[in-house]
């Protein structure tokens, strides 16, 4: 009678190996984000914002995927009652980002500022998050918040890590002056 346990237990032992070892793989079911992820993500706006206010394109382009989804006015263009503005891919990308560059004074100094970030996985392995922005001119006679709003991002990590898939920029109203 004792025999006929040995193979059974042999094969429910197999099993919980089996889970165990995909489990240590990375291969969590729950699809959580480890504190590792958290930071990686946190990082892309750091280079994004610095890539912004230092004009650095590269670092600011390095931040998204290739196919990368853009829209920098969405709230913006809404309000006028046109369909948000777009940029699909890494051309796009590149000469809009460009064209913001050169139109800036040589005496250019604008900061970026992200807090209150809340970042979900998705359950694909991908991740979307929302961040509050504001953005100040410390050059300032007297430093006042020029500009605030928030950022909904979809997240995937690749082979060089973690990257912005899709970005909508929403700034807030301001008031009437």
């Amino acid at each position: 009678m004792r025999r006929s346990h040995v193979p059974w237990t042999i094969a429910v032992l197999a099993v919980f190996a089996s889970f165990g070892w995909v489990y240590a793989q990375g291969g969590r079911s729950s699809g959580a984000l480890t504190a590792q992820d958290y930071a990686d993500i946190h990082q892309l706006y750091s280079r994004y914002n610095q890539g912004t206010d230092f004009g650095n394109a590269e670092m600011w382009l390095d931040v998204f995927v290739e196919d990368a989804t853009f829209r920098p006015y969405a709230n913006q263009d809404r309000r006028r009652g046109a369909s948000a503005t777009e940029f699909v891919g890494r051309e796009e990308m590149v000469e809009w980002r460009a064209g913001v560059f050169a139109r800036r004074q040589p005496d250019y100094q604008y900061r970026h500022w992200n807090s209150s970030w809340v970042i979900t996985p998705t359950g694909d392995g991908g991740a979307e998050g929302r961040v509050y922005w504001l953005a100040f001119d410390p050059s300032a006679e007297e430093l006042a918040i020029s500009d605030t709003g928030y950022y909904e991002d979809l997240y995937v990590k690749t082979a060089d890590g973690w990257r912005i898939k899709e970005r909508t920029a929403y700034s807030d109203l301001q008031p009437e002056n």
